[in-house]
């Protein structure tokens, strides 16, 4: 295929069908990057036709969960078993319209061969999928994680002294924390966009692509400041702690 490309490129002349065929050849170094990354498999299956765009997204996005909570346990434990619901209800459109010629089903009985449209439901099978549930659990989620961060941001201000301007005390020294909480005031303007993206989370009830875009949209968002956030909660409670021993003699 390469050798046929490569005479084409120089001025060869192929058969047609030789010519579409080189066309569509992946060629082994994108089958090796497609064979490492899941996203260039995606990108592969989107040009073809295969995936959609939000399709696309939303699948690579589950798959970055998954790392997430398989290999760095970083992810909200509350939220595995909704991702993982909505991983299922994708597979389940993806794999029902899928276009072999047949598909065969292990069971203890002789498996049954049975055409592509006769999959849909089967990895869904016994489970009460129902969007608008699903939208109320993320919505939920968000909100949750949207008031953490204004909590956040009213302790940074007020650690800050913030006045009515919204500037922090020049007075304060330039170390690690008042940067931190710099940071943290810094996205006080975002804050009421955010908010009514998580409340709106709850009316995207239409498809699962529609409720699982804004929310990727917003976690994205949302993932560049909470490190700030966690940070702010420890030292919190870690100045929470000492006065307690202090009062306790310790």
């Amino acid at each position: 295929m390469e050798e046929m490309r490569e005479s084409r490129n120089n001025g060869g002349q192929l058969p047609e069908e030789l010519n579409r065929l080189v066309d569509e050849h992946v060629g082994p170094d994108r089958r090796k990057a497609m064979d490492a990354h899941l996203h260039e498999r995606t990108k592969f299956l989107k040009q073809e036709g295969v995936l959609t765009a939000p399709e696309r997204e939303v699948l690579d996005r589950l798959h970055q969960y998954r790392n997430a909570a398989y290999h760095r346990d970083t992810l909200e434990p509350d939220l595995i078993s909704d991702l993982v619901l909505a991983y299922r209800v994708l597979a389940d459109e993806l794999v029902s319209r899928h276009q072999p010629v047949a598909w065969t089903l292990a069971s203890s009985s002789p498996a049954p061969v049975v055409a592509p449209q006769h999959l849909r439901g089967q990895l869904v099978e016994g489970i009460d999928v129902d969007v608008k549930a699903m939208a109320s659990r993320f919505h939920s989620h968000a909100v949750k994680r949207v008031q953490a961060v204004i909590a956040a941001v009213a302790t940074a201000q007020q650690l800050l002294g913030v006045d009515s301007s919204g500037e922090p005390d020049p007075s304060l020294p330039d170390d690690d924390m008042a940067r931190m909480l710099t940071g943290l005031n810094d996205v006080s303007k975002h804050l009421p966009s955010w908010a009514k993206q998580a409340q709106g989370l709850k009316s995207k009830t239409s498809s699962l692509t529609a409720l699982m875009i804004p929310f990727i949209n917003l976690d994205r968002a949302l993932n560049r400041i909470e490190p700030s956030v966690r940070r702010l909660e420890l030292i919190l409670d870690y100045w929470e702690q000492q006065q307690i021993d202090e009062l306790r003699g310790k």
